[in-house]
């Protein structure tokens, strides 16, 4: 898991995104991105720590969609439209990692591997069939 943080945060670095990752904040604080900013904050201490590829991934997915930095006020079909768009690039950086070092998964084992919710097993069938 250290190796794919590592490979997410350069792919983040290199695409012109900072990112803090912290433990200093409460643990019932989700992670976020700031978009105009080009900056994701990662909680470390946040949910389950399986999950937290996945969720690396999701905020950089929230800058390269070029979303705006205010989420929170917009309305409930808006943002599910928004993050189910950063869920899906979220999928796709995890198996571009796979691309990159010859990994190959069925598609609940690669849900499983990465720490990446089971309501998701649809989208990484249908993501992954572009990719194995």
């Amino acid at each position: 898991m250290d190796e794919l943080i590592r490979w997410l945060l350069n792919y983040a670095f290199n695409n012109g995104i900072n990112y803090i990752l912290t433990d200093q904040i409460s643990s019932d604080v989700p992670s976020c991105a700031i978009p105009s900013k080009n900056t994701i904050v990662i909680n470390t201490r946040y949910g389950n720590r399986k999950e937290l590829p996945f969720t690396i991934a999701h905020e950089i997915s929230h800058i390269l969609n070029n979303e705006a930095d205010v989420l929170y006020f917009t309305g409930f079909s808006n943002h599910s439209k928004i993050e189910m768009r950063a869920n899906r690039q979220a999928i796709k950086l995890l198996l571009e990692y796979c691309n990159c070092h010859d990994l190959s998964f069925e598609p609940v084992q690669f849900l499983e591997n990465f720490g990446i919710p089971g309501t998701f097993e649809d989208l990484v069938k249908e993501e992954s069939a572009r990719y194995f």
